[in-house]
């Protein structure tokens, strides 16, 4: 379950982490702009609903257990390990920093994974524990600044976890590697790392994206080709070919 209150809304919306998730929208912008369908279910803290404000999915449904009237989006009180939708019923599927304070992450994978079309995508986003931000992420859960509930999961063990849901990872990178720092004039001076670190070390990046979709076996059997039958004999000349033989009884 993911507790939504005032005090991690603000921590995402004011001071360090706020510079985050700049860069998050500026990396989700370009997956939502190839994301299409019906229906968009974002599960997670309503401070980041403006992550997918330019989605080209119209309705979109916002999915938190304290989840409160939201301006952007449909609001839905729910539990995120038991969604109150449909089988193969939403188009893309949203989770935000979600499974890193979920208490059960993989069962909320497997409720995304339940209420999602087939070929239906689920995008999520976190703080890389290898990297200084998820150091920083990790002390603020110790003090008790963010919910203690949760740990940071790393990239290859969620896409270990997709994989044994059947989903098939198309897109995903590691981003800001700049520090959890709040001065603007020091963001600006250390804007080279984000040059440095694609080039030289992507895997320290302070936070990814995963993009996955939801592949499903056919349940049509496929008929096989009629062939012609081969033949066995070998025919070598002067020789007679086999032929089918008749016996009357009398």
């Amino acid at each position: 379950m993911v507790a939504e209150n005032e005090h991690t809304q603000r921590w995402y919306t004011q001071g360090v982490a706020a510079k985050i998730i700049e860069a998050e929208k500026d990396e989700l912008e370009d997956v939502m702009a190839k994301l299409y369908g019906y229906h968009l279910v974002f599960i997670g803290d309503s401070s980041l609903t403006p992550l997918v404000e330019t989605s080209l999915i119209l309705h979109r449904v916002l999915i938190n257990p304290e989840a409160a009237p939201h301006s952007a989006l449909s609001s839905l009180p729910s539990a995120i390990e038991a969604l109150p939708l449909l089988n193969d019923s939403v188009d893309v599927v949203i989770l935000p920093h979600t499974l890193e304070h979920a208490s059960n992450p993989h069962e909320v994978l497997r409720e995304a994974h339940r209420v999602l079309i087939p070929e239906g995508h689920v995008v999520i986003t976190g703080f890389n524990p290898l990297s200084l931000w998820g150091l920083w992420h990790g002390w603020k859960q110790i003090t008790g600044k963010i919910p203690r509930q949760g740990k940071m999961l790393g990239t290859n063990r969620l896409r270990d976890w997709l994989k044994l849901l059947n989903f098939q990872i198309v897109s995903g990178r590691n981003f800001y590697f700049r520090p959890p720092l709040s001065s603007d004039k020091w963001l600006v001076r250390l804007a080279f790392l984000e040059r440095w670190g694609q080039n030289c070390w992507p895997f320290f990046g302070g936070a990814y994206t995963l993009v996955a979709v939801k592949r499903v076996a056919p349940l049509t059997p496929i008929r096989a080709r009629f062939k012609q039958e081969k033949r066995i004999w070998q025919t070598h000349e002067g020789l007679p070919k086999p032929t089918t033989t008749s016996i009357e009884i009398e």
